[in-house]
C-alpha cells in the first residue's frame, strides 16, 4: 500500500467511524420511535403517522434539490483547488433556491392536506389533516438544516452531521413523543413532536457552517458561472433525490391508501430493519463521497477504483449481519413490536432481507455515478426502479397487501443495483469484488447464518434466539480482529493510540 492509499484510507476509517456512531444511534433512535408509537398509540393512529410522516420526507426531498450531492461534489473540489471563496458562494447558491422551492412545497402540502387526509386514513381524516398542515410549517425549516449540514460535510467535517443530525434530532423526536404520548393519543401532537427538533437542528447547522464561511479566502469566479456549473450538475440530482426518497417511502404510503392504516403500520415495523444496515452503509459513503470527488478531480483513478472496494467492503461488514439476522429470525425480530406483528409480516422481512443483500454487495454503485458527474445516468435509473415499484404495488398490494409491497419494493432494489452496476462496470472499469469482499461475505455467512438457521430449526424460544445472536455477534468481532487485513480493516489503526498503532503497524495490509 503507498503513502496516498493509506492516508485516503485512514481519511476514510477516522471520518466512517465518526459518522457509523452516529448511524448506529440513528438507527436505534428510528427503530425505538417505531417501538414507542407502536406501543402507545392505536394501529390506525400508527399507520396514519407514518404514512403522514413519509409524505413529509418524500416532500421534503422535493424542497432540498438534490443539493446534498450537489455540494458533496463541488465544494470539496473548490476546497482541493484552493478556492474556499467560491466554495462558500457555492452554498449560497444551493440555499436560496431552496428556501424558495421549500416554502412554496410547504404551501401545497398544507393546501391538499384534507385529500392527502382522506386517502391514507379515511376514518381519521380529521386528526390526520392537523397533523399534515403541522409537519407543512417544519419542510422548509428541515430543507434548509439539511443544506447546511451537507455544507460541513462537503468541508470534511462529519461531526455535526453526528452530533446535530445523527444523535440530536432522533433523541429529540423521542423524548417528546414519549412525553406526549402520557397524556393523549392525539396524532396531530404526536406529528408535533416528531417535526419539532428540526428547528433546533437547523439553527445548530447555521451556527456551525458560520464558522466555516467566515474562513472563505481568495478569488473566486462570478457567481452566474458558479450557479450554472452547480445546477447543471445538481439539478438532475433534484428529480433523483425525489425519486430515490419516495423510492423508500412511497410503499409505507401505498399501503395505507390502497389496503388500510393498519397495514401501513404492521409494514413499517416489518421493514424498521432496513435503516441500520442503509445507514451503516451511508456513514461509510458519506465520507467516501469528499474523497472520490478530490481523486476524480486529480484523475488518481487507482485511488477511486481501491476507496471503490474498500467502501464495498466495509459496507458488506456492517450491513450484511443485519440482514442475515432479519432475514433466519425474523419472527425474533418482530416480536419486538408484538404479536400482531410477528403474525403478519414475516414473509416481509424475509423477502426484502435478500434484495438488501444483493443490493449492499454491489457496492456503492450510485455515489460512484454521482461523484463522476454522471447525475443524469443515476436520475434515469432512479426513475426506472421508482416505475417499478409503483408499478407492481399498484398491481400486487390490492391483492396481496405487505407481501405484494414487499415484492414490489425489492424487485426495484434489484433492478436499481443492477443496472447501477452494469453503467460503472462498463464506463469507469470498476468492480466492487475483490478478495477481500469474498473475505467479508464469508465472514458474515459463517458467523450469522449458519448458527441462526441451526437455532431456527432446532428451537422457536425468544429468549435462544436473542442469545444465539449476542453469541454470534461476540464471535463476529474476534473473527474480523483475526482477517483485518483481508478486509483493510488495519486502516482503522489511525484511530488507535500512537503505541497501539506502532504494533498494530507489524501487520501487513492484504490485498483487497
Amino acid at each position: 500500500m503507498t503513502g496516498t492509499a493509506g492516508g485516503n484510507l485512514s481519511a476514510l476509517a477516522r471520518g466512517g467511524s465518526l459518522n457509523l456512531v452516529g448511524a448506529a444511534v440513528t438507527g436505534v433512535a428510528q427503530f425505538a420511535l417505531v417501538v414507542v408509537v407502536a406501543a402507545a398509540y392505536p394501529l390506525d393512529v400508527t399507520g396514519a403517522f407514518f404514512a403522514a410522516s413519509s409524505v413529509f420526507i418524500i416532500l421534503g426531498a422535493v424542497g432540498e434539490l438534490g443539493t446534498d450531492v450537489g455540494l458533496g461534489l463541488w465544494v470539496p473540489r473548490h476546497l482541493a483547488l484552493e478556492r474556499s471563496r467560491s466554495a462558500a458562494r457555492t452554498v449560497m447558491v444551493a440555499l436560496v433556491p431552496v428556501l424558495v422551492v421549500s416554502v412554496v412545497t410547504a404551501a401545497v402540502m398544507f393546501a391538499v392536506a384534507p385529500w392527502i387526509g382522506d386517502l391514507i386514513a379515511a376514518d381519521r381524516a380529521a386528526e390526520t389533516v392537523a397533523m399534515l398542515r403541522l409537519l407543512a410549517v417544519f419542510l422548509p425549516i428541515s430543507a434548509v438544516g439539511n443544506v447546511l449540514l451537507s455544507a460541513t460535510r462537503g468541508h470534511g467535517r462529519m461531526r455535526p452531521t453526528v452530533i446535530i443530525d445523527r444523535i440530536g434530532r432522533p433523541l429529540g423526536q423521542i423524548a417528546g413523543i414519549l412525553v406526549v404520548s402520557r397524556f393523549t393519543t392525539d396524532p396531530s401532537l404526536l406529528g408535533l413532536m416528531w417535526a419539532l427538533p428540526y428547528l433546533p437542528s437547523l439553527v445548530a447547522a447555521a451556527v456551525v457552517y458560520g464558522r466555516l464561511h467566515r474562513r472563505a479566502t481568495g478569488e473566486s469566479p462570478p457567481v452566474r458561472e458558479i450557479a450554472g456549473e452547480f445546477w447543471r450538475f445538481t439539478s438532475f440530482r433534484a428529480v433523483s433525490r425525489v425519486c430515490q426518497t419516495a423510492f423508500q417511502r412511497v410503499d409505507i404510503v401505498m399501503i395505507a391508501a390502497l389496503s388500510s392504516p393498519l397495514d401501513a403500520a404492521v409494514y413499517t415495523a416489518a421493514t424498521r430493519f432496513v435503516v441500520f444496515g442503509q445507514l451503516s452503509s451511508q456513514a461509510v459513503q458519506q465520507v467516501m463521497q469528499p474523497i472520490v470527488s478530490r481523486q476524480l478531480a486529480l484523475e488518481d483513478w487507482p485511488q477511486v477504483r481501491e476507496t471503490f472496494r474498500v467502501t464495498t467492503i466495509w459496507s458488506v461488514l456492517l450491513a450484511w449481519p443485519v440482514y442475515l439476522v432479519t432475514a433466519v429470525a425474523a419472527p425474533a425480530y418482530l416480536l419486538v413490536f408484538g404479536a400482531e406483528y410477528r403474525s403478519a409480516g414475516e414473509v416481509t422481512v424475509i423477502i426484502l432481507s435478500v434484495a438488501m443483500l444483493v443490493a449492499t454487495a454491489a457496492g456503492p454503485v450510485d455515489t460512484m455515478l454521482l461523484m463522476s458527474g454522471r447525475s443524469g445516468l443515476s436520475l434515469t435509473y432512479t426513475m426506472a426502479s421508482l416505475a417499478v415499484q409503483i408499478g407492481l404495488g399498484a398491481l400486487l398490494i390490492p391483492s396481496w397487501g405487505l407481501t405484494g409491497a414487499a415484492l414490489a419494493r425489492a424487485a426495484a432494489v434489484v433492478a436499481r443495483n443492477v443496472l447501477s452496476y452494469a453503467q460503472v462496470r462498463l464506463s469507469m472499469r470498476m468492480t466492487p469484488f475483490s478478495p477481500g469482499l469474498g473475505w467479508a461475505v464469508a465472514a458474515t455467512s459463517l458467523c450469522f447464518a449458519v448458527p441462526l438457521l441451526a437455532v431456527r430449526g432446532a428451537t422457536s424460544a425468544p429468549a435462544l434466539w436473542y442469545a444465539a445472536i449476542a453469541l454470534s455477534v461476540v464471535v463476529y468481532v474476534a473473527l474480523l480482529w483475526k482477517i483485518r487485513g483481508h478486509v483493510a480493516l488495519t486502516a482503522l489503526s489511525a484511530l488507535l493510540p500512537r503505541r497501539v498503532r506502532e504494533a498494530s503497524a507489524l501487520s501487513t495490509v492484504k490485498e483487497i
